[in-house]
């Protein structure tokens, strides 16, 4: 296997660690060891902490800075972090926030981003859908430590919360139920193109 996220969800929004059952039974170290614990499983694999909703430079994203650097001046195995970024409309995109953010991590390992723009009952155009994923996209092509950008399912159908969660009617992939390519799809795949082979998708 290439990679682990071996933890996840490490702080609360207010940067307090989260009591999950493990925080609870180890207290902090739980950290430490399950990242010594799956380097002696795994000797070759990169090892990730991931944490929800620290893509910008906030108090959950400063605790989660302090713990990587603790760890890595510790010895810790750890390569690198993984952002999920869920946007949702009416979260302002301050990619300036999220570019800083991204760069204080790379001074400690790899970066990745799991990303996903939901569009809940369609308050948002897909155009407006698009400009989320493509600067996302864009603050990982212009980080050398970026590694990439994953998105938190394939199609609609297959996502956490599916193409509908009780009232709502929800998209937030780059491709919908029907398995046909949203327009985020093509923003992408323009800037991938453009910074790969110099060219244009279309």
């Amino acid at each position: 296997m290439y990679a682990w996220d071996v933890v996840s969800g490490v702080f609360n929004g207010d940067g307090q660690w989260h009591p999950n059952v493990f925080y609870n039974t180890l207290g902090p170290n739980y950290v430490k060891i399950a990242l010594q614990a799956a380097r002696a499983a795994d000797p070759t694999a990169k090892l990730y902490i991931e944490e929800y909703a620290a893509q910008r430079l906030s108090a959950k994203s400063d605790a989660l800075f302090a713990l990587v650097q603790s760890l890595k001046a510790s010895g810790v195995p750890l390569d690198g972090v993984a952002f999920e970024g869920q946007f949702s409309p009416g979260d302002p995109l301050n990619m300036a926030s999220v570019t800083a953010n991204t760069a204080r991590f790379a001074g400690y390992g790899n970066v990745a981003v799991e990303l996903g723009v939901r569009n809940i009952n369609g308050p948002i155009t897909p155009s407006q859908q698009q400009d989320y994923y493509v600067a996302v996209v864009l603050v990982c092509l212009n980080s050398p430590k970026c590694i990439g950008v994953l998105t938190s399912g394939i199609v609609d159908a297959y996502t956490l919360y599916g193409t509908s969660s009780g009232s709502l009617s929800w998209t937030e992939t780059l491709f919908d139920a029907n398995y046909q390519t949203v327009l985020a799809y093509y923003g992408i795949a323009d800037k991938l193109a453009t910074a790969t082979i110099d060219g244009s998708y279309a």
